[in-house]
């Protein structure tokens, strides 16, 4: 028997090698696309439920109607269209009012899922024209964005949004839903936003899908927008922060442009009680932040690093953004912490940072540093400045960049000047401090020619050299650490047990210190 007879008989015993049938409850996504962002009267509207594959499912359409613009009555049954494998429903409004469509979608196992359009809302063909009305807002709104002449949808979404958040406000008392809100009235909450949004996006020509669902403990509402191909998140109320009454706040903001589902999840949840099943959204080709030279970061120990090195090299403005999937994390929290305990590190003159729990950006300025060395202890300290004093420089300026956010640098610069100054050969000194930093003035004693000592035997030693070299000079220099060291007697009890040799003395003199003393042998 062939080989691919062999294959044939084996393929003929397998029971019903299908593909597999839809399931309707378990649809990638599931969402309602109109032809039209709002409806004209007498004019027809083609509304299609949009799935990966309609193979079989079937659908059920049922149209509602309100004539309370207000949403306070119930809405009311307008017409229906049977179960049947058509995806498309189609309709003209005969009155003004609000509508929206509900779905069923089944598969071949009587399995089901229900989705809803968002709201339409139905206007006189006149209104086009009217600026005061919806229609003619939106429609002068658009011609405005595409006179710009934008290259790419991102520029032009981007431009629409920025039209809302710059002139309108939240709505405090969250009583207007409705699209002319934020369009016509300058304030509206988070519904009227989404529809502004969406059917700007509309009538420029860019895919849409009205989201909603839960954000920050509360029912919410934004945009699933498709930019330059690519499904991304936009949520234009939380990127207009509350609590202003100006058209043009200036604190209007990106945080919630171009987010894909990670970022989106983690204080937005779009898991039930949505009208659609969105598309996966899962570029961040378009965030604004990242455009905008944001750096991401997803840890904790990310943004002190990542802050570390901005400050470090300088820089007056810093754009951070979180992308981690803790929803609790509070990125304007750890920045306040952290900055209390290390500005001084980088010479932070002034610092201030503003934006969500999750991105921002910080503004700081610098002291002028220049010239200064750090150091982090008392022994990184004394290694550089006896590094420094090789040369005898007239100034030294040295700055505290440890983790002791009590250091004193006066009280430390007065005790180790007092034990080191002597052994650097500084034999004058003066310096002003901060908390933080220091400045030391300073003059050199000449040591040239000069015996070093640290000790009685070392000073023992150099005596009885200069006894038995018969030396004329006697040059010496204590670097010991005893403050109260004296020289000055001992030298004197020394020439006094050699006084039958010494025939005079003269010189300089000496200190507790140092000698500079000549000497005349008999």
């Amino acid at each position: 028997m062939s080989a691919l007879l062999v294959m044939v008989s084996i393929f003929l015993l397998i029971p019903n090698l299908t593909m597999a049938e839809a399931n309707a409850k378990e649809l990638e996504y599931a969402y309602l696309d109109a032809d039209a962002s709002f409806l004209i009267r007498g004019e027809k509207v083609k509304i299609t439920a949009v799935v990966p594959d309609t193979k079989g499912l079937t659908f059920e359409f049922t149209l509602f109607r309100s004539e309370d613009r207000a949403a306070k009555k119930e809405f009311e049954y307008v017409t229906k269209q049977k179960k049947s494998k058509k995806n498309v429903f189609e309709f003209t409004p005969k009155k003004l009012g609000q509508y929206y469509l509900e779905v069923w979608i089944y598969d071949k196992e009587h399995r089901s899922k229900k989705i809803n359009s968002e709201v339409f809302y139905a206007y006189e063909p006149e209104d086009r024209k009217d600026v005061t009305k919806l229609p003619g807002k939106v429609l002068s709104i658009v011609e405005e964005a595409k006179a710009q002449n934008f290259e790419t949808e991102y520029d032009a979404a981007l431009w629409l949004h920025d039209w809302l958040t710059h002139n309108a406000y939240y709505d405090e008392p969250m009583t207007i839903h409705t699209p002319e809100g934020v369009l016509l009235q300058g304030t509206g909450v988070c519904e009227s936003y989404a529809l502004a949004y969406h059917m700007l996006l509309h009538e420029y020509g860019i895919d849409s899908v009205y989201a909603t669902g839960y954000s920050r403990g509360e029912l919410h509402a934004w945009d699933l927008v498709k930019i330059d191909g690519e499904w991304t998140y936009v949520d234009a109320t939380w990127n207009d922060p509350a609590g202003g009454t100006d058209a043009v706040s200036g604190k209007e903001g990106y945080d919630y442009f171009g987010m894909n589902d990670a970022l989106m999840s983690r204080d937005h949840d779009w898991t039930y009680g949505n009208v659609n099943i969105p598309p996966k959204a899962e570029t961040l080709k378009h965030n604004y932040l990242l455009k905008n030279g944001a750096k991401p970061f997803s840890s904790e120990e990310e943004l002190y690093a990542l802050l570390s090195e901005e400050l470090t090299n300088k820089e007056p403005k810093i754009n951070y953004t979180y992308h981690g999937d803790d929803k609790y994390f509070d990125v304007s929290y750890l920045i306040e912490r952290w900055m209390k305990s290390n500005n001084r590190k980088f010479f932070v003159d002034t610092y201030q940072w503003g934006g969500s729990k999750f991105s921002g950006n910080m503004s700081v300025t610098y002291k002028d540093m220049e010239g200064y060395d750090t150091f982090v202890d008392e022994a990184e300290f004394t290694q550089k400045v006896e590094e420094m004093v090789k040369s005898k420089p007239a100034s030294i300026k040295m700055a505290y960049v440890g983790d002791d956010n009590y250091f004193d640098c006066g009280i430390f610069i007065r005790k180790w000047l007092d034990k080191n100054a002597r052994r650097l050969f500084i034999s004058n000194y003066s310096y002003t401090y901060y908390p933080f930093s220091v400045d030391i003035t300073a003059e050199y004693k000449d040591v040239e020619g000069y015996t070093f000592f640290k000790d009685d035997a070392e000073l023992a030693a150099a005596l009885q050299n200069i006894l038995d070299t018969k030396a004329t000079e006697m040059k010496l220099y204590y670097t010991g650490d005893d403050n109260f060291y004296n020289l000055k007697w001992k030298v004197d009890d020394w020439l006094r047990e050699n006084r039958d040799d010494i025939k005079n003395v003269g010189g300089v003199g000496y200190t507790g210190t140092d000698a500079d003393l000549t000497l005349e042998w008999n």
